[in-house]
C-alpha cells in the first residue's frame, strides 16, 4: 500500500510539474504574441472618434447594429464569426474618404440582438436586405469575411432580386462557396447543430473555445500568418470572448453545410476573392473554387497573410476595394448612392 501511495505520489508530482511547465511556455509565448507591435497598424485597430451608430429594426424583432462614417458609394462590411463590426475599424479609416462605409454587427455579435428566428447565416441574409431597404442602399458594394461572405451567398440566393436592384459587386475574402465538411458527413453536422440548439433553448450551458487567459491567446493567433501585431491578435481574442455563450456553437455549427454555388454564379456583377496565401481555416484552395463560381471575379492570394486580411492587410484590402470601385465607376453599370 506505501509503494502505491508512493507511486500515486511520483505520477502526480510528474503531472503537476509538466502543467507548471506547460503554463509556463504558454505565458512566454503569450508575452511573444503580444509583444509584436506595428507602428503602421496598430493605430487603425481603434475605431476613428467620428464613427456613428445605428440600430436598424431587424424582420423578427430584433435590431441590426451598424457603424457607418463617411459618404459616397456605400460599402456594406459584414465580418466574420465569433468577431464585430469595430473589426472592420482599419477600412473605416482608409475608405471613408471616398465612401458610406458601413459595419454591420452580425446578429449573435457585437450590439446586434438577436429576433426570433434566432443565430444563422439565413437569418443574418435577412438582415442583410432589411439594411439595404431600410437605408436605401443603391450601387453598393457587399464586403464580407469568412462567415460574412456566406452570409452574402446566402443574401444572393434567397433574396436574388433586392441584391440586383441594390448592390454592384462583392468582395469575398477568406471565406468559401462550399465544401466545409464533406458531403458524407452533412448529416451528422446537421444533427449536431440541432442537438446544440435544443441546449440553448433549454438554457443549458455550451463550451466556449476563446476565454480570457493564454491557451486562447494562442489558439486566436492560428488565425493570422505572419508575424501579425500582437494587438490585432488579442483585439480578435477579445471579440470571441464578448459572443453570448448561448450562440456561440450554434454560429460555428451554422456554418458548415453552407452552399452558395447557384446564388454566386447568379450574381451579374464584378467581385473579387481575397484569400491570404497562409489562412489554415479557409486556405487558397477554397478561394479558388469560390471565384470559379462566379461569372467576374479577380482572385488575389495575398502573401505570408493569414485568415484575418482585414486586420493583417487593411491597405492591400482597401487598395483592392478602390480598384473595384474605379471599375464599377468607368463600366457606368450603376449609378453610385449613398
Amino acid at each position: 500500500m506505501r509503494t502505491r501511495t508512493r507511486r500515486l505520489l511520483v505520477v502526480g508530482t510528474m503531472v503537476g510539474g509538466a502543467v507548471a511547465a506547460g503554463q509556463v511556455a504558454n505565458r512566454t509565448l503569450a508575452g511573444r504574441i503580444l509583444g509584436v507591435t506595428d507602428d503602421d497598424l496598430d493605430p487603425l485597430y481603434v475605431l476613428p472618434d467620428d464613427v456613428e451608430h445605428h440600430d436598424v429594426a431587424s424582420h423578427d424583432g430584433g435590431t441590426v447594429h451598424v457603424i457607418e462614417r463617411g459618404a459616397g458609394r456605400p460599402l456594406v462590411l459584414l465580418h466574420g464569426v465569433t468577431l464585430h463590426a469595430e473589426v472592420w475599424a482599419p477600412l473605416l479609416h482608409l475608405l471613408a474618404d471616398r465612401f458610406r462605409v458601413l459595419a454591420v454587427d452580425v446578429r449573435g455579435h457585437g450590439r446586434s440582438q438577436v429576433g426570433d428566428d434566432g443565430v444563422g447565416r439565413m437569418a443574418a441574409a435577412h438582415d442583410l436586405v432589411t439594411l439595404l431597404e431600410h437605408l436605401d442602399l443603391r450601387g453598393a458594394v457587399l464586403v464580407g469575411h469568412s462567415m460574412g461572405g456566406m452570409i452574402i451567398g446566402e443574401a444572393c440566393t434567397r433574396h436574388p432580386d433586392v441584391v440586383a436592384e441594390r448592390v454592384a459587386g462583392l468582395v469575398l475574402m477568406n471565406t468559401a462557396v462550399s465544401g466545409l465538411v464533406p458531403r458524407a458527413s452533412l448529416p451528422a453536422v446537421r444533427a449536431a447543430r440541432e442537438r446544440a440548439n435544443a441546449r440553448v433553448s433549454a438554457g443549458r450551458g455550451l463550451p466556449r473555445l476563446v476565454g480570457d487567459n493564454n491557451r486562447s491567446l494562442i489558439a486566436t493567433r492560428a488565425a493570422f500568418g505572419a508575424r501579425p501585431s500582437g494587438a490585432a491578435v488579442e483585439q480578435a481574442r477579445r471579440m470571441g470572448r464578448e459572443v453570448d455563450l448561448q450562440y456561440y456553437i450554434p454560429l460555428w455549427a451554422d456554418l458548415l453545410d453552407y452552399d452558395g454555388e447557384a446564388g454566386l454564379e447568379a450574381f451579374d456583377g464584378p467581385a473579387l476573392v481575397l484569400v491570404g496565401s497562409l489562412d489554415r481555416l479557409t486556405p487558397p484552395a477554397k478561394a479558388r473554387r469560390l471565384a470559379a463560381h462566379l461569372g467576374d471575379a479577380e482572385l488575389h492570394v495575398i502573401g505570408a497573410a493569414g485568415h484575418q486580411l482585414l486586420q493583417e492587410r487593411p491597405r492591400e484590402v482597401s487598395a483592392l476595394i478602390r480598384q473595384l470601385t474605379d471599375r464599377l465607376d468607368r463600366s457606368g453599370l450603376v449609378e453610385a448612392a449613398g
